[in-house]
Formats: structure tokens, sequence, C-alpha cells
């Protein structure tokens, strides 16, 4: 049957009986996003529901066609956790472009995190714009002392599974980063990097 549908039917005519396949949980995604503050959007899917947390006057905006997946059974390697989008401050922001596919990961928000058109973004990663806590221990429990520097992802990067981006990063249009990767500083456009920290391995 697979293969019939494969051979005989077009792209459009596959999109229209995946959104029929996916329209009876539709409802189940209007009630969550609308419990979440999200605008939901009917090119969405979510394979498993998401963690949601917007804080006061802060906000998530989402592109169309965005693939969110929590579900180990939508994932060629799994995914060890749902998928997590929060922003931590007042005004604090999280944009993701158009056709963005994300898997098991977390982006967590205390200034501003901007994710582009058509990027991935595997299982397991974690992007930040903060440290979280301060570094020094006198200041350890001042939140007041936390390091925030917004983070870019530009159009169609590939984020490996289980990499971490750090504050302040930008990612430029067309990069990979590999598995398990620690960026700290800015990646230029159409490279390839890997390691901890990420260096530059090939130009694409």
């Amino acid at each position: 049957m697979k293969l019939w549908v494969k051979e005989h039917l077009s792209r459009n005519q596959k999109n229209k009986i995946l959104i029929i396949l996916y329209s009876p949980y539709w409802i189940r995604d209007i009630l969550f996003c609308w419990l979440k503050g999200l605008s939901w959007n009917s090119s969405w899917r979510f394979n498993r529901l998401p963690i949601i947390h917007i804080t006061t006057r802060g906000s998530i905006r989402i592109g169309e066609n965005f693939i969110c997946t929590s579900s180990p059974w939508h994932n060629s390697i799994g995914v060890n956790q749902k998928v997590i989008l929060k922003t931590l401050k007042t005004d604090s922001t999280i944009n993701i472009g158009d056709d963005v596919g994300i898997s098991g990961c977390t982006i967590s928000a205390a200034k501003s995190i901007t994710v582009g058109d058509r990027v991935l973004i595997g299982s397991g990663c974690l992007i930040t714009d903060s440290d979280a806590h301060p570094i020094l221990v006198k200041h350890r429990n001042n939140v007041t002392k936390i390091k925030i520097n917004p983070v870019v992802i530009e159009d169609d990067c590939f984020i490996g599974a289980r990499s971490i981006i750090l504050k302040g990063v930008r990612i430029g249009a067309g990069s990979v980063v590999g598995a398990g990767s620690v960026v700290a500083s800015d990646v230029p456009k159409g490279v390839v990097v890997a390691g901890n920290p990420a260096r530059l391995l090939k130009e694409l």
C-alpha cells in the first residue's frame, strides 16, 4: 500500500491524505494551544504534546508547517524527553520560523531565541540564552547576576542530536552542527562544526 501511494500520488495528494489522517488530533491541539497561550495553526503537527511555559508578557511565535516530536516512535533515534519551550522572564521571546522540525529538545529563553526557516533540531538538543545561574559562588543565588545573551539560528541549519547551543551564539544560514557538540561561539554560514567546544570541520 505504501509503495502504491508513493508511486501513484502527487505530493499535493499525499499532503491532503496526511491532513485527513491528522485531523482527529486538531481538537486536542486547539485546546492545548489555547490553554498555553499559543495561536494554533492547522499546519502544525504535534507527535505527542510538548511542554510549553510562557511567562507574563513573554511570547512564543511559531510559523507554518511546524513539526514537534515528543514521541520516540516518530524519531529515528528516539527521544529522551518531551519538547520543552520555555520563556523565563518578563518579555522574553522564542521565535520559530516556517517549516521547522524539532524532536525531544529544550529551548529556554531568558531574553530571546530565534530559529529561522527550514531548521531541523535533533533529539535531545538544548538551546539556551542564559547561564541559568551566576558563575561566581558569591553571586550563585542572585538572579540579577545571571548572564544573558540572545541566540540566533539562521535559515536552513541542522542542529545534530544531543548538541548544546549556548548564550550569545549566532549560527549562520545553512550550517550543520554535528551531534553532541557544544557551541559556545558564532558559526559562519555554510559550514560544518562539531566537538566540545565546536570547531570548524569543513565548508559546504
